[in-house]
């Protein structure tokens, strides 16, 4: 009886524990919005980057993707940025798309520059850098060692 009633509670814990990670899972899905002001940017390519992923400047978050679209005239993708409100950033400063390590997520990084004048609500980042993914690295990896071997064999 002892055994029975141990291995009852053993499976309980371990549909709970199951249960927690789902619900873990699931609660990391959640768009977090932020209040604030809105930015646009145009970037050739974006990766797997997601609406809700973090703005970011010297890796602390100061905003969120709020939406992306394809503008169909020129195949940008246009992504709207909430910033938070109290951030004021100059106009010349830049957009890239990175990665959290080699495993990390995606989240957009911003470089303020040195402009007297601000970014106004609305505004457009005029200078972006696009997203790399891994297969590019690699073949840009290639490329090179390919050519090294060429001309070491001249």
């Amino acid at each position: 009886m002892k055994r029975i009633t141990l291995e009852i509670l053993v499976g309980a814990l371990v549909v709970l524990i199951g249960f927690g990670f789902v619900q873990y899972a699931y609660s990391g899905k959640q768009v977090k919005t932020v209040a604030g002001y809105t930015l646009t940017a145009r970037f050739g390519k974006v990766g797997t980057i997601q609406v809700g992923a973090p703005v970011r400047i010297a890796g602390v978050t100061v905003g969120r993707i709020a939406q992306m679209s394809l503008d169909r005239a020129n195949y940008q993708v246009v992504m709207d940025m909430t910033i938070q409100p109290d951030l004021k950033l100059p106009a010349d400063t830049k957009a890239s798309i990175t990665t959290d390590g080699l495993l990390g997520g995606k989240y957009v990084k911003l470089m303020p520059g040195q402009a007297t004048d601000m970014l106004k609500p609305g505004a457009r980042i005029a200078e972006t850098k696009d997203a790399v993914s891994l297969e590019d690295l690699v073949g840009k990896i290639v490329s090179l060692a390919i050519g090294n071997d060429e001309a070491e064999a001249k």
